[in-house]
């Protein structure tokens, strides 16, 4: 793995840092992320939801919160329609909500991934005109759906569609298309999740203040759906996470107490991977309705029965991915250079797209995996960072049956006969892609340092940074020359030792990282990555480095 140190010219962060009253490592880890002005600076750092904007700059909100109110006050059947994942059922939750503070008479439908597919759908909404509704309200999906906007009408059904996917073609012809990434729209931050959408039609409905009570949930979704954590989402994943740890809702509480992290500080890194697994997981094998149920109770003893259940579903869910990979890991030649293309019969489609990621980051290359039933393989990709994987699927369309995703990730549909050659072809674009050089990951480290430099008061502006995730990762600091002492393996594979240069000693622990452990073996002076991290521990706090890397010293 090669190792990437950032680097700027030292005159301009000391105007940072002296601007915005913060260290020189700091200054650097923040013109990392394209924040370089003292102005910026102090924004990110010190953001609040007085820096949200008008939720009425958005296209079309003006005239879907009149449908919706016109809705309530007729006393009209409102139908909510929602996606499988965490953010699609968060947004539900939230239009769930806003609808009742303004009195709407509500229901909502979750589509089934194994069955019914992503997005509304014929049958959806032929479901919604057979409950009586009048008026379709779609969070998190529907900015494709031109036919089935055009079937509600016929069916005498208004449509309000709430969205955040990227428009590809002909726009609904609904009563309003609610999206940032919509044509034509001049809304100034582009990146909002489905739920962090959903919330701002809640706050123009029910004002900012009740709004206010539904953040937690936005903040689930916006987490879950790994999109940059910088501007609005920043502000509202920060505000959300306080309002969880302040006074959680009894779904959140309870799929805490499942996930064993009942008593802990709940944090981005809780939601990616302890709540929102959970979540998930009911989509990934079933009917996912019961989340919204659990997200939406008051009632303690109904959130800990939906909890366990999901608890449940994500154990079965966590046998079936490793049967998955065990299979899939075994088809894949470790020293094939192409994007790795593998199918059997009875994969369970609930669980390709995470079992493509583990691969794909476990070869360093992309992976897709597909399930085959008569004749035809449907299946997930995921990709490495230089690759765009739908476009490299658009150049293969001619041979495929159906695909969509983004740069990362994306959904393939193709004849079982036509794998082999779509397998060839999406190698050839990835050797031309790559230049003929095999994929070589990186360990990208924000500011060298010396260890006399890591400080409290260094951990302490680190965390300022948080909440961590797309868009703003947890910083990764580089140390050389640095003499390892007491190193050990403890707990199931952690890397545990002293750092020592000059007269600084840290304590350091790299977790899952028990393999390196050779590395340090006679090596005397190593080069240490890590990310300075406060550790209380019987009412002392002490600054722990948690590392990312180690490596003879270069």
């Amino acid at each position: 793995m090669r190792w990437v140190v950032s680097r700027t010219n030292r005159e301009y962060l000391q105007y940072l840092s002296a601007g915005a009253g913060i260290s020189p490592a700091l200054a650097q880890i923040l013109v990392n992320r394209k924040i370089s002005t003292p102005e910026d600076a102090t924004r990110f750092l010190k953001g609040s939801t007085d820096n949200l904007r008008d939720p009425f700059l958005l296209p079309d909100m003006d005239r879907a919160v009149a449908r919706i109110r016109k809705a309530a006050e007729n006393g009209e059947m409102v139908l909510i329609h929602g996606d499988y994942d965490v953010d699609g059922l968060t947004s539900t939750a939230i239009m769930m909500e806003a609808l009742r503070m303004i009195g709407a008479n509500a229901r909502f439908i979750i589509p089934n991934r194994l069955t019914d597919g992503y997005g509304l759908s014929e049958s959806s909404v032929r479901k919604a005109a057979s409950l009586g509704a009048r008026l379709i309200i779609t969070v998190d999906c529907g900015i494709s759906a031109v036919d089935e906007v055009r079937l509600a009408a016929s069916l005498g059904m208004d449509v309000v569609i709430t969205d955040h996917h990227s428009q590809t073609g002909e726009l609904p012809a609904a009563v309003a298309v609610v999206n940032p990434h919509r044509a034509g729209s001049g809304y100034p931050f582009k990146d909002l999740a489905g739920a962090g959408v959903a919330w701002k039609v809640a706050e123009a409905l029910a004002g900012r203040d009740r709004a206010m009570g539904l953040i937690d949930l936005a903040a689930m979704g916006t987490v879950a759906d790994v999109v940059p954590l910088v501007d609005e989402n920043r502000i509202i994943v920060k505000t959300g996470l306080l309002a969880i740890n302040a006074a959680p809702r009894p779904g959140v509480r309870a799929l805490l107490q499942v996930a064993g992290a009942a008593g802990k500080p709940v944090t981005g890194t809780t939601i990616g991977f302890a709540l929102g697994p959970r979540i998930n997981a009911a989509g990934r094998l079933g009917d996912a309705a019961p989340v919204v149920d659990l997200l939406t109770t008051g009632r303690e003893d109904q959130a800990l029965a939906i909890a366990g259940f999901l608890h449940e579903n994500n154990r079965q869910r966590q046998e079936i991915e490793a049967e998955l990979l065990k299979s899939a890991r075994a088809m894949i030649d470790p020293a094939d250079t192409g994007v790795t293309v593998a199918c059997a019969e009875g994969w369970h489609h609930g669980v390709l797209g995470i079992a493509a990621a583990r691969l794909a980051d476990e070869f360093s290359r992309p992976v897709i995996l597909l399930s085959v039933e008569n004749g035809l393989a449907k299946g997930s990709g995921r990709s490495i960072p230089p690759f765009d994987l739908t476009g490299a699927l658009t150049r293969c369309a001619d041979m495929l049956e159906g695909f969509g995703g983004h740069h990362q990730a994306a959904g393939v549909r193709i004849q079982t006969a036509r794998i082999n050659e779509f397998r060839a072809r999406m190698s050839e674009i990835l050797a031309a892609t790559l230049d003929g050089k095999p994929y070589l990951p990186s360990l990208r480290i924000d500011a060298a340092v010396s260890l006399s430099e890591v400080s409290y008061a260094l951990a302490r502006e680190i965390a300022m940074l948080e909440p961590f995730g797309c868009g703003n990762p947890e910083p990764v600091l580089g140390c050389k020359g640095v003499e390892p002492q007491e190193f050990r393996i403890v707990g199931k594979n952690h890397l545990k030792m002293r750092l020592r240069q000059g007269l600084s000693t840290l304590d350091s622990i790299g977790f899952d990282m028990g393999g390196d452990a050779g590395t340090l073996q006679g090596a005397g002076l190593i080069d240490a990555a890590f990310t300075p991290q406060l550790n209380e521990w019987n009412g002392r706090v002490s600054v722990q480095l948690n590392l990312k890397g180690v490596r003879a010293a270069s």
